[in-house]
């Protein structure tokens, strides 16, 4: 996507992103480990009832502006299994199932690979195509335009810099397709804590998630500073840039989901043509993850080559 296009991008125009996604029930959903994320400090227990009530919230929005959601359940006792976005890497109808470095999630994997499968998708595993240390967990770590014609894929966190390229060669893609950033803040654990991709063209990010060579990366992959939105470290840490956002089937508009908005944040979004949709979240923060967490983008289609 140019400068051009990425500045100039009109209300109602075609977006590659969040056109159909996948979530994974509820209801086995808790916090049970403190050492996963920096997030995760059990100050109070999972009101089950309550998160299970959010996620249908989510799931309303979804249909209500006319986006394709489908549902996955749970392995018995995995507890963040509802992080979908940590499920696989979609593209073009396959999916590259995640190498989970955080090992209480392992067993999420071969359940995650069964769905895909049920589906239809031409399903990979990660962990048997590459080395058992190539850590990925999944659309976590790539964040695409909202075109497709780019993704970023962040790791120094939970992935791991070498699952690059074979993740690379599973899609066909170049590195001229994807380009690497590093995570340095623990907090922001995955890519998806601290950019989202917005459906006209945008890029919501927190610049202190990244070292130097990631924000030139990132400025370089925007194409103008018109394209990139910059939140505050406390919008960051309100989990601002964990968000979903999608041309609306229903209206047309150019929706964004969030967890949170800050008056800040809200007027720059609106002044640039966006709706934006507030779903309360709080007890998926108790974990680390909020609003893209939860949601697995299936339905991503680029051309390759």
């Amino acid at each position: 996507m140019s400068a051009a296009s990425v500045a100039s991008t009109a209300r109602g125009a075609v977006s590659g992103i969040y056109r159909r996604v996948m979530m994974v029930n509820p209801s086995q959903f808790d916090v049970i480990h403190r050492n996963l994320n920096p997030h995760m400090t059990c100050d109070r227990p999972v009101n089950r009832e309550r998160a299970c009530e959010q996620w249908k919230q989510l799931r309303r929005i979804f249909d209500q502006h006319g986006v394709e959601s489908l549902t996955c359940e749970p392995v018995p006792g995995a507890v963040d299994m509802v992080f979908s976005a940590n499920s696989a890497i979609v593209m073009n109808n396959k999916a590259l199932i995640a190498n989970m470095a955080a090992a209480p999630r392992k067993v999420e994997q071969s359940a995650f690979a069964a769905w895909y499968r049920s589906q239809g998708f031409e399903v990979a595993e990660l962990e048997k195509i590459a080395k058992p240390y190539q850590y990925c967990e999944g659309n976590a770590e790539l964040s695409p335009t909202s075109d497709l014609s780019l993704y970023f894929f962040g790791w120094g966190q939970r992935t791991a810099e070498s699952s690059y390229e074979p993740i690379l060669d599973f899609f066909s893609l170049s590195k001229s397709d994807v380009y690497k950033v590093r995570l340095v803040d623990a907090r922001f654990y995955h890519l998806d804590t601290c950019m989202a991709p917005l459906a006209l063209g945008h890029i919501l990010y927190y610049p202190g998630a990244f070292d130097k060579d990631g924000l030139r990366t990132i400025h370089e992959g925007a194409g103008s500073e018109d394209a990139l939105i910059a939140v505050t470290e406390e919008e960051a840490m309100a989990f601002s840039c964990n968000s979903v956002s999608f041309i609306s089937p229903t209206s047309g508009a150019a929706v964004i989901v969030s967890p949170n908005f800050s008056p800040r944040l809200r007027a720059i979004l609106e002044g640039k043509g966006y709706v934006c949709e507030r779903v309360e979240y709080d007890e998926f923060l108790l974990s680390g993850g909020a609003v893209r967490c939860t949601v697995a983008d299936i339905a991503q289609t680029r051309t390759v080559g």
